[in-house]
Formats: C-alpha cells, sequence, structure tokens
C-alpha cells in the first residue's frame, strides 16, 4: 500500500483537510499496467486493486456501494478491464478504470478529486499535482515534490513510514496503511466481484 505515500499524495490530503476542495462531490481514479500474467479469473482486481481502493479512501473515505462492469482483453482468459461506480458514506461519488492491457506510454494512474470549491488532479503517484480552483483560472501546479521523481521511489518511503511509526511507539490503531486500511480494501473488490457476477449494486 505504498501508492498514497508520497509528498504530492499528502499535500493533496492536506488540500483536502484544509476544505480547499469544499464539500467532496466526486473522485476519479485511474490505474492501470501491461501485465500478461493468467492466474485467477479475478487476478486483475484482487492483485492491482488494493492499490487503488487504498488511495481511493486516502481521499474520500469508506465506501457504501459498488457496481462494476468488466471485459475481457484481447486473447486474455481473466477480467483484465474494469470500470467500477462508487457511491461513498459521505455522500461523494466516484468511479475506477483499472486495466492489466495499458501500455507503457499511458502512464501508471492518475487521480482526479472533485470538490463544491475545486479540484486536484495527481499524476502517477508522486509526479505532478495540480489543484484548480472553481471560480478563478489561476492554477496551483507541483513537480516532484520533497524531490521524488519516480513511482520506484514511494517503495522506500512507504517502510520509512512504517519504521518510523514503530521506533514512535505509534499505537496499532493509528498506523498508516494498516491491516485495517488493507481489508477494507479487499471487502470493496469482494464487493465488486459480486456486483459483476450478479449484475447488481452489491452495498458494503
Amino acid at each position: 500500500m505504498n501508492h498514497r505515500f508520497t509528498p504530492a499524495a499528502l499535500r493533496a490530503k492536506e488540500w483536502v483537510e484544509a476544505d480547499r476542495l469544499g464539500r467532496l462531490h466526486m473522485i476519479n481514479m485511474k490505474m492501470w499496467i501491461n501485465n500478461p500474467v493468467e492466474t485467477s479469473p479475478w487476478f486483475h482486481l484482487r492483485a492491482l486493486h488494493p492499490h487503488s481502493f487504498d488511495v481511493i479512501r486516502y481521499f474520500c473515505g469508506d465506501v457504501k456501494r459498488v457496481a462494476a462492469f468488466m471485459m475481457k482483453g484481447e486473447g486474455r482468459a481473466i477480467w483484465s478491464n474494469a470500470q467500477i461506480i462508487m457511491e461513498f458514506e459521505n455522500g461523494a461519488i466516484g468511479n475506477l478504470v483499472g486495466s492489466y492491457d495499458a501500455g507503457a506510454s499511458y502512464g501508471l494512474e492518475r487521480c482526479e478529486v472533485v470538490g463544491s470549491q475545486g479540484r486536484f488532479v495527481l499524476d502517477d503517484a508522486c509526479e505532478h499535482l495540480t489543484f484548480y480552483p472553481r471560480r478563478s483560472i489561476e492554477t496551483e501546479s507541483f513537480s516532484y515534490l520533497g524531490g521524488m521523481r519516480h513511482f520506484n521511489e514511494t517503495f522506500k518511503s512507504r517502510i520509512s513510514d512504517w519504521i518510523e511509526q514503530l521506533d514512535a511507539g505509534t499505537p496499532y490503531d493509528r498506523i498508516n496503511g494498516s491491516g485495517e486500511d488493507a481489508l477494507r480494501a479487499q471487502y470493496i473488490i469482494e464487493a465488486t466481484i459480486r456486483s459483476f457476477e450478479t449484475s447488481t449494486i452489491v452495498e458494503l
């Protein structure tokens, strides 16, 4: 669960908590890579999107219900493409686009959060972050905040945060990216699978 342990994600979270975006309206998340591995039908969902849903929950909180659509890429045996619609406990709405059939030129991920007063767009976990106020054309942009230039640097950042919290004696229920966070992301994934299998909206 390393994707949100970046200076750019932290800055975006500070904007949300400082109410710069106002009331949260929606989140649009995209995460995709080229992964030819074929295991279970749900390999794409269960292997890639714990990361996606962890980022989504980090910014927008708990998911209330989901609806999912999937397709198999050309020559694939697994459900390698997915579009997942979400409603959050706080009333916000959102979607996740995911794929194991993406090209390197597509980028890794993009997260857009929109509120009543503004929006931000975070590209590739740590590389580019822009704030767009609702009632002004003046934007605020950052590239490589904190000197973090590439996704591979997120692994060290995440592990360092965990070690620092252990050294500080942080209580288990206040650990960043805890086991509970991982479990909640997994609940969303399993609800997504049920939604697709049953062609229904599934409540968590």
